[in-house]
């Protein structure tokens, strides 16, 4: 039974590794960018896109775990998540900016506004109430390659259990705070998109 445990905890770690919101955004810009709507400027889309929802994030991140603000990746503590997620959101929102000013399609412009805004009141969340990040990550992402033409129901389906039962398992969140953190990113993004962007 220990093995088993061990097993199942290992494969959580993993999954929660791999469909990480940092990975996500920049896979979901990629296809988003690459594989929809063609413009001229697709590399330079994609490097602004990720810049500014990945590498700027890392960035400050390592930097906060190297001067002791930061205990890990993870930032397990309240007032670390609080923290990053405000920086979080003014750089999401730069990349909004950034991707406006390159006049993006509506559907890369409106996933930065996404981020932007939902990163902004997940840190007013936070900062009361553990809601599910990673649950916030994915299911942002998942509409907007929706509504770009990307239907892929049993995919999608797979990625948010496998993402759902490994912070379970994990026990980095209760079922509540990671069905809110689903919900909640879903629907804010789907209200988004469609009255702003689409």
């Amino acid at each position: 039974m220990e093995n088993i445990d061990i097993t199942l905890r290992t494969l959580s770690i993993i999954i929660s590794s791999i469909i990480n919101p940092l990975l996500v955004a920049p896979f979901s810009f990629a296809i988003i960018i690459y594989f929809g709507q063609p413009t001229d400027s697709q590399h330079l889309l994609f490097l602004g896109s990720i810049f500014f929802t990945n590498i700027l994030p890392l960035v400050t991140i390592f930097y906060f775990i190297r001067m002791g603000k930061v205990s890990s990746m993870d930032a397990p503590i309240k007032e670390q998540r609080i923290q990053l997620l405000a920086i979080a959101a003014i750089y999401n929102a730069l990349g909004f900016i950034l991707l406006t000013y390159l006049d993006a399609p509506s559907i890369v412009r409106g996933l930065m506004f996404c981020y932007a805004i939902n990163t902004a009141i997940v840190w007013r969340i936070t900062k009361f109430w553990k809601i599910s990040i990673h649950m916030i990550g994915l299911g942002g992402p998942i509409v907007a390659l929706w509504l770009a033409g990307f239907e892929y129901p049993l995919v999608m389906v797979i990625a948010t259990m496998l993402v759902s039962i490994s912070r379970l398992v994990l026990k980095a969140h209760t079922l509540s705070q990671v069905v809110a953190g689903t919900t909640l990113a879903m629907g804010l993004a789907y209200l988004e998109l469609t009255y702003l962007f689409l």
